[in-house]
């Protein structure tokens, strides 16, 4: 056998393709890769995988031309709200070109967007059914949501503008509810945002306990930048959180899958904040409408006890009327029975009294003479014993009364004896006085007043 060059073995290749493959074709494929060039030209690789293991069975690469390109990517955007983006599957008109240098590949002239709607819409319900059939997709939209959810944990990337809006209208808002926030940064848009999302939960998991809701915020990205937000990955732990999960990822047009999982979905972070706020003010309105309940309760209560007690003071007052009139009218026949009893008791005590007075009167009179007998005799007695008591007494004082004389002091000063003084005080004895003591002599005839100049005691 004859050998050929490499080259134009591909020359050969290239003009078997042409020739069998004269015209575009449509070819249904898998974008594994996909860039875009400063010139504004699209490279992608394409694939087709297996379907029981989901192995590659197939790849090629694909051009698509810029003046193409320009065209096709705001057409396939605006019908799909995707873009051109690994792990969509696309139906594309192509030409076969083969290179002698580059080799096979594919240049792209159209893409049918709808096929690609189509086939996003079954990954979307085979994964909503997947998670159906594993009993999740309603975990988080069945928890309990907070009255009172002041305790935010927050996803988003930190520069994103729909994250300072959230966080400017929560705190700031009109009632002067005061929350607390606390962010969880993760990448939002590409093909790290379900990995990133899915840290900064397990982040917020650690704290679990800390926190009443999570916000997922997106805001300010570009609305074919969805994707991620419809992976199985990133749904399932959204559905499995234990805390209620509000999702506002900023789009208007299509809810992805964690919109469907979540607690509650809402259209941007304006629209998570003001949801949050209101919860407070429901809240806020409920309890003025209890407290006015409670007030008109309170008042209705009050007045039907007033009724009723002036019902019963008015009953009170008529039984106690009764009650009186019939105990008077009680007293009046109590009070006759008595008054007759009495009379009857007196009228039979009396004759008793006036019999007893009668004896009494004769024993008095008896008693009476009888004592006043014995009272004459005790008179006589008395006035024998006493004329005696006087006679021996009057000897008595006349014997005292003659001492009396012989003692007085002015019959012993009369026959020569005098009393000495000193301070006032009669002398004795030489003991009690002293040398220059003034001396006072009292005579049956005046007193003498000397200076003691000296002492002779007899022994």
């Amino acid at each position: 056998m004859e050998s050929i060059g490499l080259y134009q073995l591909n020359c050969l290749v290239k003009r078997e393709l042409k020739n069998r493959f004269p015209d575009s074709f449509l070819v249904v494929a898998e974008i594994a890769d996909v860039k875009e060039n400063r010139s504004g030209h699209c490279y992608l690789e394409l694939i087709e995988k297996r379907e029981e293991d989901d192995a590659i069975i197939a790849t090629a690469r694909a051009t698509i031309w810029s003046f193409t390109y320009r065209m096709l990517k705001p057409y396939f955007e605006t019908t799909t709200g995707k873009s051109l983006q690994k792990g969509i599957k696309v139906l594309v008109k192509a030409e076969i070109v083969f290179h002698e240098l580059y080799g096979y590949s594919l240049n792209i002239k159209d893409i049918d967007p709808t096929f690609t709607v189509g086939d996003l819409e079954r990954k979307r319900k085979e994964i909503l059914d997947r998670l159906t059939q594993e009993g999740v997709i309603d975990m988080n939209r069945e928890l309990e949501f907070p009255m009172l959810p002041k305790t935010i944990a927050i996803i988003s990337s930190p520069t994103a503008a729909g994250y300072g809006d959230f966080v400017d209208q929560l705190h700031r808002n009109a009632y002067g509810y005061a929350f607390h926030t606390k962010l969880f940064p993760a990448v939002m848009q590409g093909e790290k945002t379900t990995e990133s999302i899915i840290a900064a939960l397990e982040r917020i998991y650690e704290y679990e306990s800390l926190f009443d809701v999570v916000v997922i915020i997106r805001g300010g990205g570009s609305q074919t930048d969805l994707g991620s937000f419809d992976s199985y990955e990133l749904a399932a732990n959204v559905a499995q959180f234990p805390i209620p999960i509000l999702a506002g990822i900023g789009h208007e047009r299509d809810e992805t899958i964690v919109d469907r999982v979540a607690y509650r979905s809402v259209k941007t972070p304006t629209a998570a904040a003001a949801f949050l706020i209101e919860c407070f003010h429901e809240v806020d309105a409920l309890l003025e409408e209890a407290k006015e309940s409670l007030t008109r309760e309170t008042k209705r209560i009050l007045q039907e006890e007033k009724t009723r007690q002036v019902v019963k003071i008015t009953e009170f007052k008529q039984f106690t009327r009764l009650f009186l009139e019939g105990q008077a009218n009680k007293l009046v026949l109590s009070s006759r029975r008595v008054e007759h009893a009495s009379q009857l008791f007196i009228r039979n005590r009396m004759s008793g009294f006036e019999q007893l007075g009668v004896k009494v009167e004769g024993k008095l009179g008896v008693l009476f003479d009888r004592q006043k007998s014995r009272l004459e005799d005790i008179q006589k007695t008395l006035a024998h014993k006493t004329t005696e008591v006087f006679t021996a007494n009057r000897y008595v004082l006349e014997l005292a009364e003659t001492k009396m004389k012989y003692a007085d002091p002015k019959n012993i000063l009369e026959k020569g004896f005098s009393i000495t003084r000193v301070n006032g005080k009669a002398v004795r004895e030489t003991g009690k006085v002293k040398k220059g003591d003034m001396l006072e002599t009292e005579l049956f005839k005046g007193v003498i007043r000397s200076e003691i100049k000296d002492i002779e005691t007899n022994v």
